[in-house]
């Protein structure tokens, strides 16, 4: 449906987004209309299409999607447009002068004659020009969004394509649409595809054949963890996308290997990698190799610390663990894999006192806010995620990052870190400082590209100790002895009723889904006695009865209930008191903590971080989330689908946080996610107690199921490759001497 309107109210702007709630005079009627408007000023007339809707607090009104700005069609429209302040250098009088003198051929002659304008009483020369520039801006706006919403771009979009284009938006996007992929934040190849056939580009054509090269690359980074893909399967899978020859990503391939845009290399087969991230994973391999071989060789020996750390803790710690322990104080770099109840915290913390002895500092981190939190409550010391410990601001790798003030930096949860956040560890990390790599081999690898743990662990270069002893008080948790039974492969115990391991039996989809509500809501919380937004649902699948999106609906039913403040953002409706968990690394979002009189202020929310509603502003599509951490940050528009509830979560999304409670309904489905290691990272994300919901053939599935999704990574490949041009470069020796020059940048660029 649409309208045509002049703006006679404001009553909300963001002028960040564009998103806007104004009262249009349609017709003679007031329609109150809610969307993203290019500008608003009173007195301008839109062009809105959408429809009519009933808001629970609001009542009726005009939900735009697209709005689009024109010329007032009536001399008195003309007169109050023009007076607005919309033009530089008019109002009220003056407008009411121009068209007194000019009519319905205003606008002509302000843009295409503005001499004349000198006519007009109170116009000089000198300001007709400056008129009809400031009216030529907004034309220029106003054709480009004409331009951009003709090929179906929304309001929101055009608004970032012209914000980067600005006046050259149309001559641009007309030459080349898939430049919009890298210019403009939130335009993906489908959308680019979309506008670029619709304006008639060749199917077979260049600049299309590269555009889809390019993203199919970065697609298998984002979806599948890929750093590189063999170069037969690049061709046949961006030939797939573009439904072209082969031929023609060959092509491509080319050119943009030409263009220094990918880089082409054998490891067991012909791989294509782009470049940036070639230089990110390349990186990453020589900065470790530097950590190990610039380390001071302290040889200390630990052996009388540790002893007396035995005996002040009343522990006696296996061999793996002791050399752990020296290995983290005497190396440049040690990596400490385990499964639970194998002492990962414990050896922290006797390292942290022998550096206390030792008069040494140290920095503790984990990727995400929970398992710092963790991290801190278990060891004593004060730990932080790695985003803020570092001060990111964005996904950014500088060569001159302020390094970390620590002699020794200890990363827990590292099977989380991806590649790009474990070059801006590296970043930080000057030659000397030690490095402690802390995490379990056999989770879930980390949810963005790269294999780093797995890479590291394989290279045979990084001193690495697997922990494999299970503390005997540790088994004594059915968690703990049904976690590592599953790792071997084995069935947990399922028939025990009186430890913190749990099966209900249920069969069917909707059932699972029906006991799992039932659980979280009614048995748990008082068998626990814990609220139902603490007990954590965990799934293997987004959709379906039991998945994600459906659990989450039901949950918020049935926990907050209903109410007429609420705003709807893709999969959910927000309202106050909903748990949610913000789901990308925003680098620009400002929060606050407010600590009595003292405030403290940042930018930047990161993936995986949990919080609560606590206010809801629909009117101004505005919601404030306050989260565990203390932090309260305000999201407005688009932002807010940055969030998704998070009464359940995906057991991706949970990896790096711990739980008190954990229920994880399990329902047949893809063999391919449906494996022995998700089942595994699901339940050692729970603190004190599981319950697993479904049937027992499910779980014997899932047991039996080791399948691992093969991830393409060349970290293993470059740490040996960066060893030998390090060496040759340093000259140096047989015995791990070197004379190194510190300002050399050896492997992060092509030599």
């Amino acid at each position: 449906m649409r309208i045509r309107g002049e703006i006679v109210d404001i009553r909300f702007r963001n002028n960040e987004n564009g998103y806007t709630v104004a009262v249009l005079d349609v017709d003679g009627e007031p329609v109150v209309t809610a969307g993203i408007f290019p500008s608003a000023i009173e007195g301008q007339y839109v062009v809105a299409d959408g429809d009519y809707v009933v808001h629970p607090r609001f009542g009726r009104q005009f939900k735009a999607e697209l709005v689009r700005e024109v010329r007032p069609d009536t001399l008195d429209g003309i007169v109050r447009y023009l007076g607005s302040g919309v033009i530089k250098g008019i109002g009220p009088v003056l407008a009411l002068r121009i068209v007194n003198t000019f009519g319905d051929k205003t606008f002509d002659v302000i843009e295409y004659s503005p001499e004349k304008l000198a006519r007009v009483s109170g116009i000089s020369k000198r300001k007709a020009m400056e008129i009809s520039e400031s009216y030529g801006k907004i034309k220029v706006m106003q054709d480009a969004m004409m331009f951009l919403q003709r090929y179906g771009i929304t309001t929101n979009t055009a608004m970032k394509i012209y914000a980067v284009y600005g006046k050259d938006t149309v001559k641009t996007v007309s030459a080349n649409p898939y430049a919009l992929i890298e210019d403009v934040d939130g335009i993906g190849f489908y959308s680019a595809d979309k506008i670029a056939r619709s304006m008639g580009v060749e199917k077979n054509g260049w600049f299309r054949a590269r555009a889809g090269t390019v993203f199919t690359l970065k697609e298998s980074a984002r979806l599948a963890g890929n750093t590189f893909l063999p170069e037969s399967r690049l061709i046949a899978d961006a030939s797939k996308l573009l439904d072209v020859d082969e031929n023609v990503v060959e092509g491509a391939v080319e050119k943009l290997a030409a263009e220094r845009k990918i880089k082409r290399f054998d490891l067991e087969e012909p791989s294509v990698m782009l470049t940036s991230m070639y230089r990110v994973e390349k990186g990453v391999a020589t900065a470790l190799i530097k950590l190990i071989d610039y380390a001071d060789k302290l040889e200390y020996d630990c052996g009388g610390e540790i002893a007396e750390y035995e005996k002040l803790y009343g522990i006696n710690f296996h061999e793996d663990q002791k050399r752990a322990i020296s290995l983290a104080i005497n190396s440049g770099v040690v990596l400490v894999t385990g499964g639970p109840g194998t002492g990962k915290t414990t050896i922290i913390k006797c390292i942290l006192h022998i550096l206390k002895n030792l008069g040494m500092t140290a920095a503790l981190m984990a990727p995400t806010g929970r398992a710092a939190k963790r991290m801190s409550e278990a060891t004593g010391a004060q730990a932080s995620t790695i985003h803020r410990a570092l001060g990111l601001k964005r996904e950014e790798y500088a060569a001159e990052a302020e390094p970390l003030s620590a002699d020794v930096v200890i990363v827990d949860e590292f099977s989380m870190v991806d590649i790009f956040l474990m070059k801006s560890l590296l970043d930080h990390v000057s030659p000397g400082t030690r490095l402690v790599l802390v995490g379990d081999k056999d989770q879930l690898p980390s949810v963005g590209a790269g294999n780093v743990l797995s890479d590291i662990k394989d290279s045979g270069y990084v001193p690495t100790v697997e922990l494999k002893c299970i503390y005997r008080q540790a088994l004594e948790s059915l968690i703990v002895a049904n976690a590592h039974a599953i790792n071997r492969g084995e069935m947990p115990d399922l028939h025990r009723t009186d430890k913190d391991f749990f099966f209900v039996k249920a069969a069917g989809a909707e059932n699972v889904a029906a006991r799992t509500m039932e659980l979280v809501v009614k048995r748990l919380p008082s068998y626990l006695n814990i609220r139902s937004d603490k007990i954590q649902v965990l799934c293997p699948m987004k959709n379906g009865p039991a998945g994600a999106i459906n659990l989450n609906n039901a949950l918020q039913k049935a926990i907050v209930g209903g109410s007429d403040e609420k705003i709807q953002s893709d999969d959910y409706c927000y309202m106050q008191g909903d748990k949610v968990m913000h789901v990308v690394n925003d680098y620009d979002i400002e929060w606050k903590i407010v600590s009595g009189y003292t405030v403290t202020e940042g930018k930047g929310v990161y993936n995986g971080d949990i919080g609560y509603v606590s206010e809801i502003n629909a009117a101004r599509h505005e919601l404030t989330v306050d989260f565990e951490d203390g932090r309260r940050a305000v999201y407005t528009g688009e932002m807010i689908s940055e969030l998704q509830l998070a009464y359940a979560i995906t057991v991706h999304k949970s990896q790096g946080s711990e739980f008190d409670a954990v229920v994880m309904p399990l329902v047949s489905g893809s063999p391919m996610i449906l494996t022995r290691n998700l089942l595994y990272t699901a339940i050692t994300r729970a603190k004190k107690f599981v319950v697993l919901v479904g049937e027992e053939y499910n779980v014997r599935k899932m047991v039996k199921n080791d399948y691992v999704a093969k991830r393409y990574s060349a970290l293993k490949y470059f740490m040996t490759d960066a060893d030998y041009e390090i060496g040759m470069l340093f000259g140096r020796k047989d015995d791990g001497d070197a004379d190194y020059n510190e300002e050399s940048g050896a492997g992060e660029e092509d030599k």
